[in-house]
C-alpha cells in the first residue's frame, strides 16, 4: 500500500472551502491520471461530505474522495480525503490517501521509482483545480454582497 500527501493554501474562508469544493468535485466528473500523454488514463471521480475525524479541535467536515481508472487496470485505484485546516483569512488543504500498486512486485518496484510521483503530480493539480475554484467562488461571493 502505497501513500501518497499534497497541500496547499488556499485565499478562502475555512468556512466556506468545502462546499466550494464539494460544488467542484460533483461537477467534474472524471480525473486525468498520468502528465505523459502516452499514459494518460481517465478515471470516474467520486466524493462524498464526512466528517472530520483528523480535527480533534473543531467539528467540521471533509471529503472523502475515490476513482477508478476508466480503461485496463494500468493504474490503481485511490482512496482517500479532502481535509481542511484555518491558516490566517484562508486555509490549508490537504489530499492524503493511498492505493496498492497493480501487477505485484513489477508493479511495486514502478511506484518506488516514478508511480508515487505520478499519483503525487495527480493529486497536485486536483488540489490546485479545487484552490482556484474556492478563490474564484468567494471572489464572485463577496463581489455579490452589498457594501
Amino acid at each position: 500500500m502505497t501513500t501518497v500527501r499534497v497541500t496547499r493554501f488556499v485565499n478562502c474562508p475555512f468556512s466556506a472551502v468545502i462546499e466550494f469544493a464539494e460544488e467542484r468535485l460533483r461537477g467534474r466528473g472524471d480525473i486525468m491520471l498520468s502528465p505523459a500523454p502516452p499514459l494518460r488514463q481517465h478515471a470516474h471521480l467520486d466524493s462524498q461530505v464526512t466528517e472530520d475525524l483528523t480535527d480533534t479541535s473543531r467539528k467540521h467536515d471533509a471529503l472523502l474522495l475515490a476513482w477508478k481508472p476508466s480503461l485496463a487496470r494500468l493504474f490503481p485505484d485511490f482512496h482517500g480525503a479532502l481535509t481542511v485546516r484555518p491558516k490566517g483569512r484562508g486555509a490549508w488543504l490537504r489530499i492524503q490517501g493511498s492505493y496498492e500498486p497493480p501487477f505485484g512486485v513489477a508493479g511495486r518496484i514502478f511506484d518506488a521509482v516514478a508511480g508515487r510521483l505520478i499519483a503525487q503530480l495527480t493529486l497536485t493539480r486536483l488540489l490546485r483545480d479545487i484552490a482556484r475554484t474556492a478563490e474564484e467562488r468567494w471572489r464572485a461571493f463577496r463581489a455579490e454582497r452589498p457594501a
